[in-house]
C-alpha cells in the first residue's frame, strides 16, 4: 500500500476516490457548488495530481442527478520542490510515469468509473484558460503551483472565464505554509474570503 501521497506505487488498487493518493479537504465545497449551481454549467479544476478531488467531484455530481461538464487541467509533470521545506511531492509519480503522471491520473479516473464524465486537459493553466470563452465557466478551483507568480498567473488567466455569479476559488489558503498563495489572492482578489477548509473563494458579482 502507498504510505504517503508523494509516493507513486502503481500497484495500489483504486476503486473509489478515497483510494487515490493526494491532498483533498474541500468535499464540502464541492457539495455546495453542485447544490448551488443549476445543471448544465462547467466546473474546472486546475491542478489534479492523481485525480482524488476530480473523482470526488464526479461522484458528487453523479449523486446529485444534475449534469455538469467537468474539466481537469494539469501539466502532469509536477510542480517541483515547493514550500518552506522544498518538498517535491509529485516527483515520485512523475518519475514512475517516465516524466508524466498523466497515465496514472487517467487510469484512476477509469478505475473509479468517471473517465467518461471528466475531461482531462494535459497542459499549462494559462494557455488552457484561452480555450474557454470569457464568462463561460460556473466554477474554477485552483490547486496548481503554490508560489506567488504561479497563483497570480492562474487568477489572471481564469478570472475572466468565470460567469456572473460564478466562483473562482483555490486550495492551501494558509499563510504559514503557503504565503505566496495568500499574498496573490489578497493582491488580485481583495474581495475573496476564506472558505471551506483552508480554501479561498471569490464570487463574480
Amino acid at each position: 500500500m502507498m504510505s504517503n501521497p508523494g509516493e507513486a506505487d502503481t500497484g495500489v488498487s483504486v476503486r473509489r476516490w478515497q483510494d487515490i493518493p493526494g491532498w483533498f479537504t474541500w468535499r464540502d465545497a464541492q457539495e455546495e457548488a453542485v447544490a448551488h449551481f443549476p445543471g448544465g454549467g462547467t466546473f474546472v479544476e486546475v491542478g489534479n495530481y492523481l485525480g482524488r478531488s476530480l473523482c470526488s467531484l464526479a461522484e458528487v455530481v453523479a449523486d446529485s442527478g444534475k449534469s455538469f461538464t467537468l474539466v481537469g487541467v494539469d501539466t502532469c509533470r509536477g510542480s517541483g520542490p515547493e514550500g518552506p521545506r522544498g518538498i517535491d511531492a509529485h516527483g515520485a509519480a512523475v518519475a514512475d510515469g517516465g516524466g508524466t503522471f498523466a497515465g496514472l491520473l487517467h487510469r484512476n479516473l477509469i478505475a473509479c468509473g468517471f473517465a467518461d464524465q471528466v475531461l482531462i486537459v494535459v497542459g499549462g493553466s494559462v494557455p488552457t484558460a484561452d480555450l474557454f470563452a470569457d464568462a463561460s465557466v460556473a466554477w474554477v478551483h485552483i490547486d496548481a503551483g503554490h508560489d506567488y507568480d504561479s497563483v497570480a498567473a492562474d487568477i489572471t488567466a481564469w478570472r475572466p472565464k468565470v460567469m456572473p455569479g460564478g466562483w473562482l476559488s483555490g486550495d492551501d489558503y494558509i499563510a504559514s505554509a503557503w504565503p505566496g498563495v495568500v499574498a496573490a489572492v489578497h493582491d488580485l482578489l481583495p474581495r475573496a474570503q476564506p472558505w471551506s477548509t483552508i480554501q479561498w473563494r471569490w464570487v463574480n458579482e
